[in-house]
């Protein structure tokens, strides 16, 4: 048999386009992309086979525009890898039929052209759609779009969260009108806090949060609780009402309602970046969820409370970093106005006490928010030591349990001393209890108000998808994780996908076996791929039995964006 010969060529990098294949014709509807920053030149040692690009993909179709305040929404029919979706002077890929385009001048019509990419980066012809974004006006007792260039207005809000894990901000690039939440917490939710009471009315009140969250493998909370409570955590304070949204990383979703909730309907795969309009509606019947208009979940619980606080949190169900949009956080309910914010002094937990402290001038009334956890069964805690100054602590929701692991809010009444710029705060106990939050509200006269940082914690910046490989027999079945296989020819698979907003565009990717380059795959044919299946063809006699790996390393047009590595073992029998 004819020995395997696996020839070592380095990976080019070369300027000018790469000609794959003829492209049928001189169509000017189809895209001249520009040369783009790094280009690979095909190439397939001895006996390995590389398919090459076929047929182009056929247009999108059934194409439909939604427009909303400074945002095109946008969603087609078609069985592509990826698609190109091009605005004005703008461009950008995404991997779903679907995608949001933001941060657009309302009452301007915008011209949209979206074009399937196969694997190789070839286009189709394109689909075209206008549509012109117009503000929202609906009516509500309380709004805020986030459309300032410095948000959130901490009159209006507050963000709780653990050390600074965290932002809340404008955003940046497109998101320039919208609020950005970002953070790399983990699965623990980071919440944004209204200061403005959520107030019942006598018939349907109703809290409605616009946002692209839950990303990926993310969660989305909205909160009704009925007192000063700053932190989402478990279990749900007595008669709260609580909505989770929870999105896997295939983009499924499911809403669980607490308490007594049931399911309406499913819901919908979620589109990666694209709003949704999600409302918690109270009514003398109880509670619905609503996504879009559908009701999407139902309970019997009547809440007995007539004023609670709007709590609106994110969170990673893998320990991810998050970056979520908000367009719009607003109440239908009786009329309410946020207490006058004063200064925002910094708070100290267990530390030596501060020498430094300033008065702070004006203030008539404060209150300290903790949440605290428990190490083990006994009492609560019945005070806290502020500034030296012994006061009681009490439950921040009548009727929460004081349970080992559990979150347990509770609040504190501030003496005259602690109306500083710096609060020392310790607990009045011998037991081992952590605080995961504390902060602080003053009342008095208007104080220069804090803000967060400008720049969001999580860029914007599309990123490359890892490169999957998997190895098949020679009739294209999966082999056995960890499973021996006989020497002879074998298929490798290399899938690349994302569920983001929008992913960098896709130069290509280089494989090697043991070390040794054996393929190299260009994906630029019209312009950059952004996602699709390869099959790759070998032969594996002239190997050793025993151990072995493929490498496989994609490359982004974009320079800025780094490449990514996936690696697949496998073993040969003797």
């Amino acid at each position: 048999m004819k020995r395997v010969a696996f020839a070592v060529a380095g990976l080019a990098l070369v300027a000018g386009v790469l000609v794959l294949r003829d492209t049928g014709g001189s169509d000017s509807t189809l895209p001249t992309a520009p040369p783009p920053p790094t280009k690979l030149r095909a190439y397939a040692a001895e006996q390995v086979l590389v398919s090459g690009p076929q047929g182009r993909p056929g247009t999108p179709s059934k194409v439909v525009a939604r427009a909303g305040h400074h945002r095109i929404q946008l969603t087609w029919s078609g069985d592509a890898p990826a698609y190109e979706v091009r605005w004005g002077e703008k461009t950008k890929l995404v991997t779903r039929p679907g995608t949001q385009l933001n941060g657009l001048a309302n009452d301007r019509e915008q011209e949209v052209e979206i074009r399937a990419v196969d694997s190789f980066g070839q286009r189709s012809q394109p689909a075209r759609t206008r549509a012109t974004p117009r503000a929202d006006n609906a009516p509500y007792t309380f709004v805020d779009r986030f459309d300032s260039p410095a948000e959130p207005d901490p009159r209006r809000w507050r963000l709780s969260k653990r050390t600074d894990c965290a932002r809340a901000t404008s955003g940046d690039g497109e998101d320039h009108d919208r609020l950005v939440v970002g953070s790399s917490c983990g699965t623990r939710a980071v919440t944004l806090r209204a200061r403005t009471p959520f107030v019942r009315g006598d018939d349907e009140s109703r809290l409605v949060v616009e946002t692209d969250a839950p990303s990926t493998g993310g969660k989305l909370l909205l909160d009704l609780v009925p007192g000063p409570v700053s932190v989402q955590g478990d279990p749900v304070p007595p008669n709260t009402v609580r909505a989770t949204v929870s999105t896997d990383v295939a983009g499924n979703s499911v809403v669980e309602l607490v308490p007594n909730g049931a399911a309406a309907k499913p819901l919908p795969p979620a589109l990666p970046g694209v709003t949704v309009r999600w409302e918690v509606v109270l009514t003398s019947a109880g509670v619905q969820v609503v996504r879009d208009g559908d009701v999407v979940a139902t309970s019997s619980f009547v809440p007995q409370w007539r004023e609670a606080t709007a709590l609106v949190g994110f969170a990673a169900l893998a320990g991810d970093r998050i970056r979520a949009g908000v367009d719009l956080i607003g109440y239908r309910t009786a009329r309410a106005d946020a207490p006058p914010t004063g200064p925002t002094p910094q708070v100290r937990v267990d530390g030596p006490a501060s020498t430094g402290a300033s008065p702070l001038a004006g203030v008539t009334a404060g209150q300290l928010r903790l949440a605290l956890i428990p190490s083990r069964e006994g009492a609560p805690v019945p005070a806290v030591r502020v500034n030296g100054v012994e006061v009681p602590i009490r439950p921040a929701v009548e009727g929460t349990p004081w349970k080992p692991g559990a979150e347990y809010p509770a609040v504190a009444d501030l003496p005259r001393e602690a109306f500083t710029d710096t609060v020392d705060v310790r607990l009045v106990t011998q037991e081992r209890i952590q605080v995961t939050h504390t902060d602080v509200e003053l009342t008095g006269p208007q104080g220069i108000a804090q803000r967060e940082d400008s720049t969001p914690l999580v860029d914007a910046k599309p990123a490359l998808a890892d490169p999957v490989p998997e190895v098949l027999d020679a009739g294209g079945q999966p082999i056995g994780n960890g499973a021996a296989f006989n020497r002879g020819r074998v298929v490798l698979e290399v899938r690349v996908n994302a569920l983001d907003a929008t992913v960098a565009g896709l130069a290509g990717f280089e494989v090697r076996l043991d070390g040794t380059h054996i393929a190299t795959v260009p994906t630029t044919a019209d312009g950059p791929a952004a996602a699709g299946r390869w099959r790759i063809s070998l032969n594996t006699a002239a190997l050793s039995p025993g151990a072995h790996a493929v490498e496989v390393k994609a490359f982004s047009t974009d320079q800025g964006v780094h490449p990514e590595t996936g690696y697949i073992p496998f073993l040969l029998k003797p």
